[in-house]
């Protein structure tokens, strides 16, 4: 038997960020595959093994320029990486004025860092309570 697996898209309500959003909902895809969560857990690993690497260098007594410079630029290249998450995640409603990139997200996140981490955490928390509410039932 061939499974026919839907996405599950579920609403982030943005007024819970701000009374003056109301009526608008950013569209979550809540039940991505596990390669889509696997390459998250992996982002995160090397954004903190990243972290790790710069509080060792803000350690040093006379902290190498170059090697500053070449940790920004790692930094950097998975930062694109988790806006281009967000924004798979955030692109899969079959309302396509829904969808958003990884340089809108960008800019939103430049423009109002709260809201970015809003839309983070409440992306994070739709997905974990899609997966524990089929837990519990």
């Amino acid at each position: 038997m061939k499974f026919n697996i839907p996405k599950i898209i579920r609403p982030l309500e943005m007024s819970v960020y701000d009374e003056s959003m109301e009526g608008l909902a950013l569209q979550v895809w809540v039940n991505p595959t596990r390669n889509i969560k696997n390459s998250f857990d992996d982002l995160q690993i090397k954004i903190f093994g990243l972290k790790n690497e710069s509080e060792k260098l803000l350690a040093a007594k006379k902290p190498d320029d170059k090697k500053a410079e070449a940790l920004r630029k790692k930094v950097d290249v998975v930062n694109v990486s988790i806006y281009e998450w967000y924004a798979n995640i955030l692109s899969q409603s079959s309302d396509t004025d829904s969808h958003t990139s990884a340089d809108e997200l960008v800019a939103l996140a430049d423009e109002d860092p709260a809201l970015w981490i809003f839309i983070t955490t409440g992306t994070q928390a739709l997905i974990g309570e899609h997966a524990e509410g089929i837990r519990k039932n």
